[in-house]
């Protein structure tokens, strides 16, 4: 065996991981996301014209109302990039205008220091606190 083998090797192994790598899909920035089976929604929430979006907005059966009542539909729940999910009543399209992409099983997606991993019926968003919740198989659960 050559003196070379072991380096030639090494660069193989490199070059076969870099291509497994490059071949990965990339994190979706999409505005606004949907699973393959049309059970979720994700996106940046409306906000005023004069700031910046900073909550994460997600409707999807299974999504229970809030403890307080309130007006307007069930079924959605606000993240940021700190703290707890909050559940949500709303009686308008509360996501912002622009891209929306169907993401598929083992996709990601991430926006506003808000991650969330498409698995197949359901759909995992965490943030910086490592709180979050699962949605999209008609439950809720938070964390």
């Amino acid at each position: 065996m050559s003196r070379f083998a072991p380096a030639v090797l090494i660069v193989t192994l490199a070059l076969a991981a870099a291509a497994a790598v490059a071949t990965a899909a990339p994190i979706s920035k999409a505005t606004m996301f949907q699973n393959r089976t049309d059970s979720v929604t994700c996106g940046l929430e409306i906000h005023s014209p004069s700031t910046a979006a900073t909550e994460v907005l997600c409707a999807a059966t299974g999504i229970p109302a809030p403890p307080k009542g309130g007006i307007g539909d069930p079924g959605f729940v606000q993240i940021g990039v700190l703290g707890h999910p909050k559940l949500l009543r709303l009686s308008q399209d509360s996501f912002v205008a622009g891209t929306s992409v169907k993401l598929a099983r083992g996709r990601l997606w991430n926006q506003l220091g808000v991650t969330c991993h498409v698995a197949q019926p359901t759909v995992i968003c965490f943030n910086g606190d490592n709180h979050g919740f699962v949605i999209g198989n008609g439950h809720y659960l938070s964390f």
